[in-house]
């Protein structure tokens, strides 16, 4: 028997799915092959003529965490061989000094002249300890030798496979290059990464988990940079991957990096050398000049378990005061008993973390919060529900900030 017009066409219609699904499926992503055609017209690395301008450049900038000055970044794109081929030679140097504590991060890339990744080193050093990657592509994967431990003494070191797709990238010196070469003209690039993220040390179980998706690059175009009255024209690209995301802004003749905005997770910012302002200075043993020298006190003493921190960090008397008045803390038992109380319940809620982990962790407590200050002076700082959900109350007292008040 055979079927009506219009049962014919629905057979029809059915038979063509599963082809048309093939094709779908191998078709290009148009972010993917957006960016594959800007890599394509990538210029080959090599040493200019004699007279004609190089293709090496270089940003320098200082780092800028929870609005002070945190240390320097710099990033250098050079050019150089590589089994006797041209290849693109990036370094790149992170030092955040913040808290109290210093982290370095150093890297080396090896990128070809579409910026795929060939081989490459990071490391990332603190006061106590030392992580090293060494990286090298082979065939659909890169060889990983993961080295950790002390700065003294021995360590472990463990080799494996990572897989990679092909022409996979990475590093900031890596975008950059790509963002200098990409049109003006608004448009959204995708660029497959090699996922070396899931081997580096991460620092709480805040981080967005290692995301093997590609890198997305949105271009803009013309933007502003900066803040009254030192404000730039820019061209802006915002950068997003596994849950992070930022405003990159470049100069929009040359496309030399201007700075960074992080907005997620916010409080870190990347801004031209000497435009940071002054180094903050941070003594959990000297008194609290200001109301963010009193809470990394408190937070130090917290996280790494210091009890004359916590102690330093409280005006007890204003505690004592607020909590009987509110009912919290019967009025019978005296102040001593207060105290020892709240300190003996941080210190067993603390994990002893290391000084650059607590700062980080403080960091994204105070990127994440919200301040507002009172008719009186007081400073009041809500805390994101993933960084404890508190309330706490700061107010100067004889010229020394102190925690007065904790809503929990």
């Amino acid at each position: 028997m055979r079927p009506t017009r219009p049962a014919a066409a629905i057979v029809a219609v059915l038979l063509a799915l599963p082809a048309a699904a093939a094709r779908a499926a191998d078709a290009p992503d148009p972010a993917l092959a957006a960016a594959a055609a800007v890599r394509a017209k990538v210029p080959t690395p090599l040493e200019p003529e004699e007279g004609k301008p190089s293709l090496a450049f270089e940003f320098e900038g200082d780092l800028v965490v929870a609005g002070e000055n945190a240390g320097r970044v710099h990033v250098s794109v050079d050019v150089g061989t590589f089994r006797d081929a041209p290849v693109w030679l990036v370094s790149e140097t992170v030092v955040q000094a913040w808290g109290g504590s210093e982290v370095t991060t150093e890297a080396s890339y090896w990128l070809s002249r579409d910026l795929a990744l060939l081989k490459g080193e990071w490391q990332r050093t603190t006061a106590d300890r030392r992580v090293r990657l060494d990286f090298r592509r082979d065939g659909p994967a890169f060889v990983v030798n993961k080295e950790e431990g002390p700065l003294e003494g021995a360590g472990t070191s463990a080799e494996r496979s990572l897989p990679a797709p092909e022409g996979a990238t990475y590093g900031r010196g890596a975008v950059l290059l790509f963002l200098k070469y990409a049109p003006a003209s608004a448009a959204t690039y995708d660029l497959p990464l090699v996922g070396l993220d899931a081997l580096m040390p991460t620092i709480d179980e805040h981080e967005p988990a290692p995301d093997a998706a590609p890198l997305r690059l949105e271009v803009k175009g013309a933007a502003k940079y900066g803040t009254k009255p030192d404000v730039a024209d820019s061209w802006l690209a915002v950068w997003r991957h596994g849950g992070r995301v930022a405003d990159w802004h470049l100069d929009p003749k040359d496309r030399h990096l201007l700075g960074i905005e992080v907005r997620r997770p916010p409080g870190t910012r990347i801004v031209p050398k000497g435009k940071g302002g002054p180094r903050a200075a941070h003594d959990d043993d000297a008194p609290a000049t200001t109301w963010k020298a009193c809470f990394l006190k408190f937070g130090h003493g917290y996280h790494m378990a210091v009890p004359k921190w916590l102690d330093a960090a409280f005006h007890w008397d204003s505690m004592y005061a607020h909590d009987t008045s509110a009912g919290s803390w019967p009025k019978e038992r005296p102040i001593e008993d207060l105290k020892k109380a709240y300190i003996d319940e941080f210190l067993a809620r603390s994990k002893h973390r290391p000084r650059a982990d607590a700062d980080a962790l403080l960091q994204m407590t105070l990127a994440t919060g919200e301040e507002k200050t009172q008719p009186d002076g007081t400073v009041v700082l809500a805390t994101h529900p993933e960084f404890g959900g508190n309330t706490f109350h700061f107010r100067a007292i004889g010229g020394i900030w102190y925690i007065v008040r904790v809503d929990q």
